[in-house]
């Protein structure tokens, strides 16, 4: 019967039949794609491409200068950090990259990370371990104890299980270490409880800083018996025309970084003179009472285009974590650090110079690139000597401006720079090897990242691939060889998001 009647059909309408049959499947494809109703959707980038194009739903890499394209059949990273960017059609909360990749990396560059941009405001980036070639040779060598992705070893097998450990962790100890748990502990991408105490500091007194530093930094301060008050002063460049504002975070460490202050100033868009102008200072004050003794952290998220001005505190035993940038300073610096090596970057050509690290002379030669300058010197406070400003200093320790302020309540961290010594005893990480690919020495990685918090504009959340050390320069050979980019992304479904129920 059926097809008697669709026998008496024209061809013309049989045409717009088809035609609209696929129209439907091609709307419902779009739909499917745009809303994706159960949640889940996948995205992969496999190389070598058959059309060679940064289009897509992945983008392809970037900066050029630090991707090799021509050399072989798969993308080359040759410079680091490397970035990428992922088009999705809704927010999801959480992402799983899978990264196939081959190593022709040298010793200088042992670790390989990949994270998704979690701040837009001080362009920073939620990394987490691909590979890191110190654990892994370590694990062959030392006993070991694991839980889960988490790894302990141990060089003299102390420890016979993993709640043993996490006992005396969460009592602010370990064996066999007299000295306390930072001068024998090391750490890979994990959080030790804090459980740290500063003895003989009932005699810290007020401190002004007065040196402008310029951009996002984070500070330690320690409190005994003392008020806590900070005062800071803020000054915008205006060098673009992006907004500027300001956040402050206070968390209490030793209460597993409770949140206890924040403030938050919007930018009111008004023109600043100079950095030397006090017309259009801001200023935001911190008062807390009653606080406990103990560890305190204070994030200071700003662009790079606003310059802290001025710091007052309470005390004096305030550094600063990881990264100082000193500007518009009158006469030559001067600062401490706990660390053996300091990576230093002179931000423009005005401020190339020679500057002495722990008595030791380094060349600045070349604005905007990173120099690694790197002692042997076994003080626990090492001196910085600038003759100008507008220098970025980092490494994996704590900045000063006296001696006497300078302490770190962190273990060792384990970077690219990490030397095991005597001291070293344990080491904890969050760290699970990549696995061998099936093909040619490749190896795969999978890792998982929250994106409910990541930082997503115009539909794409942003990746980076992160190889410290890594250097373009012509004189360098080294490299990694990308295979194939997976991300799958999971969030509510269609009918959650409909009627308000969470995961």
């Amino acid at each position: 019967m059926f097809k008697s009647f669709y026998q008496k059909w024209s061809f013309l309408f049989k045409l717009r039949l088809f035609f609209g049959v696929l129209l439907l499947i091609l709307i419902l494809i779009f739909l499917y794609l745009k809303i994706v109703p159960f949640g889940h959707i996948s995205y992969v980038r496999s190389y070598p491409e058959f059309i060679k194009s940064g289009k897509g739903f992945i983008y392809g890499f970037s900066p050029a200068e630090r991707i090799d394209l021509k050399s072989g059949d798969y993308p080359k990273l040759i410079g680091d950090p490397v970035y990428f960017s992922v088009f999705t059609p809704r927010t999801f909360d959480t992402a799983k990259l899978t990264i196939k990749y081959r190593s022709h990396l040298s010793s200088h560059e042992p670790i390989i990370e990949a994270g998704v941009l979690a701040d837009n405001i001080v362009w920073s980036y939620d990394l987490k371990p691909l590979q890191n070639k110190i654990i892994d040779s370590l694990k062959t060598n030392w006993s070991r104890l694991e839980n889960g992705s988490k790894v302990f070893l141990q060089r003299d097998g102390k420890y016979s299980s993993w709640a043993e450990l996490e006992g005396d962790l969460n009592k602010g100890r370990l064996q066999n270490c007299p000295e306390g748990i930072n001068s024998c502990l090391a750490t890979y991408n994990y959080k030790v409880p804090s459980h740290y105490q500063q003895p003989n500091l009932n005699n810290s007194m007020p401190l002004v800083i007065e040196t402008p530093l310029r951009g996002a930094h984070q500070l330690y301060i320690y409190l005994n018996n003392q008020p806590f008050h900070l005062e800071f002063n803020f000054i915008n460049l205006r060098q673009d025309k992006a907004d500027d504002p300001i956040l402050i975070n206070v968390y209490a460490v030793n209460e597993n970084n409770k949140l206890i202050s924040s403030k938050y100033l919007a930018d009111d868009q008004k023109k600043t003179a100079s950095l030397n102008s006090d017309s259009e200072i801001k200023k935001i004050i911190i008062d807390e009472k009653n606080l406990s003794n103990g560890l305190y952290k204070v994030e200071i998220k700003v662009r790079d285009d606003t310059v802290i001005k001025k710091i007052s505190s309470s005390v004096d035993k305030l550094v600063f974590i990881n990264k100082i940038w000193p500007v518009s300073a009158d006469m030559p610096l001067s600062l401490w650090t706990d660390s053996d090596y300091l990576q230093a970057k002179v931000y423009s050509p005005a401020s190339r110079q020679t500057i002495n690290f722990a008595g030791k002379d380094f060349i600045l030669d070349e604005p905007y690139k990173q120099f690694d300058l790197i002692v042997d010197n076994p003080q626990s406070a090492k001196e910085i000597k600038l003759n100008k400003d507008d220098v970025i200093l980092e490494n994996n320790g704590v900045f000063s401006f006296s001696k006497s302020s300078l302490f770190n309540p962190d273990p060792h961290k384990i970077d690219r720079f990490f030397k095991i010594d005597d001291n070293i005893k344990y080491i904890i990480a969050d760290y699970e090897a990549p696995l061998d690919y099936v093909e040619n020495g490749f190896k795969t990685k999978t890792i998982s990242f929250n994106t409910k918090t990541a930082y997503r504009e115009n539909s794409k959340y942003n990746f980076m691939i992160s190889i410290p050390g890594l250097n373009s320069s012509a004189s360098s050979s080294d490299y990694l060889e990308i295979k194939e980019i997976r991300l799958d992304f999971s969030g509510r479904t269609l009918w959650q998001k409909l009627f308000k129920k969470n995961i």
